[in-house]
């Protein structure tokens, strides 16, 4: 990005480029718990987690809804904590949640859910997504949301959400977005061209950011990891959600125009770029400051 485009969206995303400096260790960025991942769809909670953590979060753990890990640790982000989804639910010290990402449809993934739901503690946020939402469609859990979750369902989800057909949703999204909200009592954003995100108090945004290369599998994965990390470092809702769409159709964005995509693009090469961006974006605030003195 230019640093003009940069300075730009500095001016409406500021929760992008601050961050704490000082005496600060790993538990100062947040903790980020993702859930999901069944037998043969492993990758997704990889792709939210490997996104959650260059997005700038401290510690991420994958909760697999398997019987057994798949795997002893990830290779391409040995960083990350693997645990069965059911373990994970025990953890403690966990400042937000990411559910969905590959969480299957079957009676286990519904139970799951249920328990997640049942036990989640109010004041921390909760990103669901995917298979998750289909879900709550089911299930319907309004007494059980709140303004510290958010449903990111595309176009189909939403329908399924909402009970009726994708062309209802596509024929006026910012209204769909609105009723998801008012029927499930949380955040709600409907992804595709021209995102949208609607909030409690009735609110709605427009992104501008993205292009036909998001739509590739994991990309929404990678959409909900950085959204999770965004809050489990402590961004209010209204800052993590906004900027977390954003920087990921922004990414693609970057990635087009180096002639990265948009055919071929693919979900785990919005990874870096993300990273990319906040850097840069950290760096010329850091410019900004240093000039003063």
């Amino acid at each position: 990005m230019k640093k003009e485009q940069l300075l730009k969206a500095m001016s409406h995303y500021p929760a992008l480029y601050q961050r704490k400096s000082g005496d600060t260790h790993k538990g100062s960025f947040g903790t980020l718990a993702v859930v999901g991942s069944v037998e043969g769809m492993s990758g997704a909670i990889v792709l939210a987690g490997k996104s959650a953590l260059k997005a700038g979060c401290g510690k991420v753990f994958l909760g697999f809804a398997q019987a057994k890990l798949p795997t002893p640790f990830i290779d391409s982000a040995p960083e990350m904590m693997l645990q069965t989804a059911i373990t994970l639910l025990k953890q403690k010290d966990i400042s937000a949640w990411a559910i969905g990402c590959g969480l299957g449809l079957s009676v286990d993934s519904e139970q799951l859910l249920l328990s997640i739901l049942a036990q989640q503690n109010k004041n921390i946020p909760y990103v669901f997504d995917a298979d998750a939402l289909v879900l709550m469609a089911k299930i319907k859990p309004i007494h059980l949301l709140n303004a510290h979750c958010v449903l990111t369902p595309h176009p189909k989800e939403a329908a399924t959400l909402l009970n009726c057909s994708i062309a209802d949703v596509q024929n006026n999204r910012e209204q769909a977005a609105i009723e998801i909200v008012r029927q499930y009592g949380c955040w709600s954003i409907i992804k595709g061209q021209g995102t949208i995100i609607a909030s409690p108090d009735g609110k709605t945004l427009k992104n501008s950011t993205g292009n036909s290369g998001l739509s590739t599998s994991g990309s929404g994965d990678v959409l909900t990891g950085v959204m999770g990390s965004f809050l489990a470092q402590g961004m209010s809702m209204s800052e993590a959600v906004s900027s977390a769409v954003w920087i990921h159709g922004m990414a693609a964005d970057i990635l087009v125009e180096k002639g990265v995509g948009p055919i071929g693009l693919t979900a785990s090469e919005l990874i870096d770029t993300i990273r990319v961006i906040r850097n840069q974006m950290w760096r010329i605030n850091e410019q900004r400051i240093g000039d003063l003195f």
